[in-house]
């Protein structure tokens, strides 16, 4: 029997599908910011030659790059409770999951930016009398932003994208809505064409804006 396409399904469904929007992006935008700071601290410390520091920023590293993110969204909502009592709701308990998940990732960007910048710089940073913190803030810091921006703008499309597991705990966000205008209408071709294609637009407007920001910085050199 030859399918046929009913894309006014998606018109009609239009405003309840575009507020998953807006729970998408305040998801990935909140656990971006927990990501960078989680990422800029376990990047700085793996690269003390201190293993107090070291040690505990690699295993934080490892642990969340070598384990799967929807596990790691089931844990932290169903485990937490159990084991420290902390009560959260689920667009909580997502939004630290992916936070954490992004931090791993980009430690290692900040780590891997950190040591691009010409050791040279650092030494004669540090000749000046400027303190490690002020090399780090003055010196460093400023050079690898610009070094870690694409990578950056990578992390953080994956992230865009990863965000759709959080429909699984019942999120409201563009993917769980869709499932149920799907459900509802019995369209799922045409609902989650809708879907994918509002994401790939998401993803492209981001990496449009990074672009212009890399551009502008690189102006600045």
């Amino acid at each position: 029997m030859k399918y046929q396409f009913k894309f006014e399904t998606v018109w009609d469904s239009r405003l309840y599908i575009i507020e998953g929007i807006n729970m998408t992006l305040g998801v990935t935008v909140i656990a971006l910011a927990i990501g960078l700071l989680l990422g800029l601290i376990a990047g700085i410390c793996k690269l003390s030659k201190h293993k107090v520091f070291s040690s505990p920023a690699t295993f934080y590293v490892e642990l969340f790059r070598n384990t799967p993110e929807l596990v790691q969204l089931i844990w932290v909502y169903y485990c937490l409770p159990i084991l420290f009592g902390l009560h959260m709701v689920a667009i909580t308990s997502c939004i630290l999951a992916l936070g954490l998940n992004a931090g791993g990732y980009l430690a290692e960007v900040f780590r891997a930016g950190i040591q691009a910048v010409d050791k040279g710089q650092i030494e004669a940073a540090r000749s000046l009398g400027l303190s490690h913190f002020q090399t780090m803030y003055k010196i460093t810091l400023p050079q690898t932003i610009r070094i870690m921006l694409p990578p950056f703008v990578n992390q953080s499309i994956v992230l865009l994208k990863n965000s759709s597991l959080v429909s699984v705990l019942g999120v409201a966000d563009l993917t769980y809505r869709a499932q149920v205008v799907a459900t509802n209408t019995f369209r799922p071709i045409e609902i989650f064409t809708a879907a994918a294609t509002l994401y790939f637009i998401l993803c492209t407007v981001l990496s449009y804006i990074a672009r212009l920001s890399e551009k502008r910085l690189t102006a600045y050199r």
